[in-house]
Formats: structure tokens, C-alpha cells, sequence
């Protein structure tokens, strides 16, 4: 009788740690998933956070661009606005990410706006053109620069490949294309891009001359 007790002792102290353990060791893996599962909103957050909350010592000063004088590199030439998505911006010439945190880009390689050619618009699909989705075929999208206001018209959207550039071919008149990440809620680096093109409307021409005095 008496082994007996002592065998239910044993039994019973060898059990007990382990019982005790297994619910902080549950609590343990429910937490490290849970933060796995969480990274991906974690990292969404930061990068929206950090287009606001920006070093002050690290900002650097934005040049306005002189009326009728071709926008430098960095610079800030116009607004954009279209009361439909709510968006009202500045347009910064050059989509590099410096430009991107503070407003609505202009794709380097595309035309401005008067040239006759192609105006590729670009912004984050988190800050500045998280509304672009709205936009339907009669819609209207005013652009205003240092050397004139322009209205343009949506025609349609699409939905392409990042390789996809085509949207930047002449198409035989002047045509505005706003373009952003696609889908518009995906977590972590959007695999596609959307687009909203536009025709032009209204807008003085503008050509631009290079030193030489040729058409640049």
C-alpha cells in the first residue's frame, strides 16, 4: 500500500511541471504566430506613417519651378485636382520616392502637359491617389501648371503588368494617364499597376526650347 502511494507521488511529480509549461509554451507559439501574421500590416503602417512623419532635419527644401521655365528635376510645378476622389495636390517633376512621400509625380520620360504627347502622372495607392479606383469614363481631371490649366477627360482605366509600358506610346494626341500600385488594399508590394487615362480637353500648347533653340 505504502508503494503504492509512493509510486503516485512520483507519477504525480513528474507530470506536474509539464502541465504546467504546456500553457506558457501555447502562449509562447500563439504569440510568435500572431506577430508573423501581423508583419505584413505592420510594415503597411510604417510605410504610410513615414510619408508624414518625416526628420525635419533631413527635408529637403522644394524649388518652385519659374512660370513658363521647363521644371527642374525635384521641383514643384503644378496641382492636380480632381473633386470626385478628393484628391488635390502638388505635382512634383521626377517619380523618385523623395517626390512620391511629398505629392503627385511626373514620369520624366513622358510629356508635359501642352505637348501634344503623353503625361504620365504617378502617386502612392496608399496616400495621394488611394481614390483613383472611382474614377469612371466621363469624369474630369484639371491640371494646373506655372504655364497654364488643363482639363482633361477620363476615357476608361486598365490594370497591367509593372513590365507593361506601353500606356507611354503616342496615340496621335495628347493624352493624360494617372497611374498608381494595383490592388489597391493588397498588403506588402502590389504586383500590378492601374491606370486612368484621359483625353485632353482644354489647355494651351507649350513647346520647349533647349539652348540651341531646337525643340527639346
Amino acid at each position: 500500500m505504502k508503494n503504492k502511494r509512493q509510486s503516485r507521488k512520483v507519477r504525480r511529480g513528474r507530470t506536474g511541471p509539464f502541465f504546467w509549461m504546456a500553457p506558457v509554451l501555447l502562449f509562447c507559439l500563439t504569440l510568435v504566430v500572431f506577430s508573423f501574421a501581423l508583419l505584413p500590416y505592420a510594415r503597411l503602417a510604417v510605410s504610410a506613417a513615414s510619408v508624414y512623419l518625416v526628420d525635419s532635419s533631413k527635408i529637403v527644401k522644394t524649388e518652385k519651378a519659374e512660370a513658363g521655365v521647363y521644371p527642374s528635376f525635384g521641383s514643384e510645378f503644378g496641382t492636380i485636382r480632381i473633386d470626385k476622389a478628393g484628391i488635390y495636390f502638388p505635382v512634383f517633376q521626377g517619380d523618385s520616392l523623395d517626390n512620391l512621400n511629398k505629392g503627385v509625380c511626373h514620369f520624366y520620360g513622358s510629356k508635359m502637359p501642352g505637348e501634344g504627347g503623353t503625361v504620365v502622372l504617378s502617386a502612392h495607392r496608399t496616400t495621394h491617389f488611394a481614390n483613383l479606383g472611382v474614377l469612371e469614363a466621363g469624369d474630369t481631371v484639371e491640371v494646373s501648371t506655372t504655364w497654364g490649366d488643363y482639363s482633361y477627360g477620363v476615357t476608361g482605366t486598365q490594370i497591367i503588368d509593372p513590365a507593361d509600358e506601353s500606356y507611354l506610346e503616342a496615340v496621335g494626341e495628347e493624352q493624360l494617364v494617372l497611374l498608381t500600385c494595383y490592388p489597391f488594399g493588397f498588403i506588402g508590394s502590389a504586383p500590378q499597376r492601374y491606370l486612368v487615362k484621359c483625353r485632353l480637353i482644354s489647355g494651351p500648347q507649350k513647346e520647349w526650347f533647349n539652348v540651341d533653340g531646337g525643340v527639346s
